[in-house]
This record gives structure tokens, sequence and C-alpha cells, in this order.
């Protein structure tokens, strides 16, 4: 580390990658300090958001809403183009100078993962996240960052995404529970994902967490059919849809929308339809 007026430090800039800028997040860089007394940064505003882990010694952070004092473990994050201020804070008998690590990023996927993780505008930190195996991570961001390699792109950005991977496994949300509004919210996606590739009603109990009789009635409540009736209208919507383009055969129309021959397919079609597939495909204003 280099020494500075207020601090012993290492910064590490990084130039990020067409490809990475194509992707939802990159590093704009990143540094390690052992602030002296007296260290004190801001009142100042950054052009992107940038995570601070307190390895030892403590912080007085001061953010939009609020100020917290934050200890060994603990993390907080700055807001692009929001005030901040921080400082060392300075106890008689603590030997622990403030030693911190940072990581500034951008991108798209920004403000949906520091969501994900609990942080926000009113909220900006985090208790109790930086381990060992967190800080081997952010070091091995740090050595991608360092010395960028032709190819070396998919390595950091791996390890960038473990890094925030880590954050989430640690982080103990309520949103992150089974409640009403998650679990089912996770169904209907599973099946508006999956529908085509054969799943049943028992693959999404599996995914809900939830008895069989719960999922009927809140599918129900949401959709106005049971999931078994949900997953055969999604895929005999798209099979209209397919019939309708007169490129694909009947056949392949029944695989590729998970039925396990052309005969159940056919006798799903007609007992929606009041006719058989092919027929629909000939005059499908009927």
């Amino acid at each position: 580390m280099k020494e500075f007026d207020h601090e012993f430090a290492e910064h590490i800039y990084y130039m990020a990658s067409e490809f990475e800028k194509k992707g939802g997040l990159w590093p704009v860089r990143a540094g390690r300090n052992e602030a002296k007394p007296g260290y004190s940064v801001g009142p100042k505003i950054i052009e992107c958001y940038s995570f601070h882990f307190v390895k030892s010694g403590s912080v007085y952070f001061e953010y939009k809403d609020g100020a917290v004092t934050l200890e060994v473990g603990d993390m907080f994050c700055l807001y692009p183009h929001l005030k901040h201020q921080y400082k060392r804070i300075e106890t008689l008998g603590n030997s622990s100078p403030l030693h911190m690590y940072w990581l500034a990023f951008s991108g798209a996927q920004g403000s949906y993962l520091l969501d994900r993780l609990g942080i926000s505008l009113e909220k900006p930190y985090l208790r109790n996240k930086l381990n060992a195996n967190m800080e081997m991570t952010i070091l091995e961001v740090f050595t991608f960052m360092r010395n960028p390699k032709s190819g070396d792109e998919f390595r950091l950005q791996e390890s960038l995404y473990r890094l925030f991977g880590a954050l989430n496994d640690t982080q103990m949300r309520a949103h992150n529970d089974k409640s009403d509004e998650k679990w089912i919210d996770t169904c209907l996606n599973h099946m508006n994902t999956h529908y085509m590739e054969g799943i049943t009603v028992a693959d999404v109990v599996r995914v809900a967490g939830v008895h069989r009789s719960h999922l009927f009635s809140e599918v129900s409540r949401l959709t106005g059919m049971g999931p078994q009736q949900y997953l055969t209208k999604l895929r005999l919507d798209r099979a209209v849809e397919m019939l309708k383009m007169k490129v694909y055969s009947i056949t392949e129309i029944a695989l590729s929308l998970g039925y396990p021959d052309l005969y159940a397919f056919s006798r799903a079609f007609c007992n929606h339809y009041g006719m058989p597939p092919s027929r629909y495909q000939l005059d499908p204003t009927k």
C-alpha cells in the first residue's frame, strides 16, 4: 500500500470491456486501506455504487437519512450522486486501526442486486457480512482487476457474482421466506417458463414447498383455474400460435409442448377446442 496524508491505501482502477458493459454488472475501481488518526472522507458524491467492508476498527458513516457506527465485519454502500461522509472513530485504548476493503461497480443490475441484499437508501449498510470466505472472494476480484488479461473478463464476472451470491446467502430477509406473495409468484413464473418441458403439478408443488391443496387454492384464486388447467392452457395457447404459423407438423408441435405423443396432444386439444389440431390448422377461424 502507498502512504497518503490520512491513510495507507491501494487504489485499483479498472477499464471494463465492451463485453462487460453489455452485461448487468461490472467493476469500476477497488482498493484497501489502513486509516491514520483523523481519517475522514467527504462530504462528497461518487458516480457509481461502492461497497465498503470493515476489516478492523470502527467507522462512522453518514448517509442521506441518518448515520451509523459500523464495526468489524460490517459493510456499507455508497449510492451514485448522493452525498455521503465517513470517518475513523477514535477510541481511547482501541489499538485496532480502521482497515477497509472497497469495491465500486456499475451496471443496470446494481439497484436490483442491492434490493436482493436488503440494502436501501433508508438503510445502506449490513451487519456481520465480512468473513474469511468473503474476504477471499474480494481479494480474488482485486487480483483480476489489477492485471487484466484477455479472457479474464469471464473469471472476473464469475468472482463478482460469487461475491454478491455470498452476501445474499448470509442475508436473512423476509422476502426470501415462503410468504404467500413469494412462493406463488415463483410457482406461476415456473409454470410460465417451463410449461413446454412437460412439467407436472407435482413438479410445481416441489417448487412451491407447500401442500398441494394450498397450491391449488392460490393458483385458482389468481388465475381462475387449477394448476393443471393452467398448464394445459399455456400449452394449448402456444399450440394455436404454432399451428397458425404452418411451419411445424402436428407431431413436432406435440413433442415441443411436452406431450409424450401425438395422441395425447390431439386429445387435449380436442377437449379444449372441440376439434382436432389438424382441422384447426386447416381453418383456424372455426
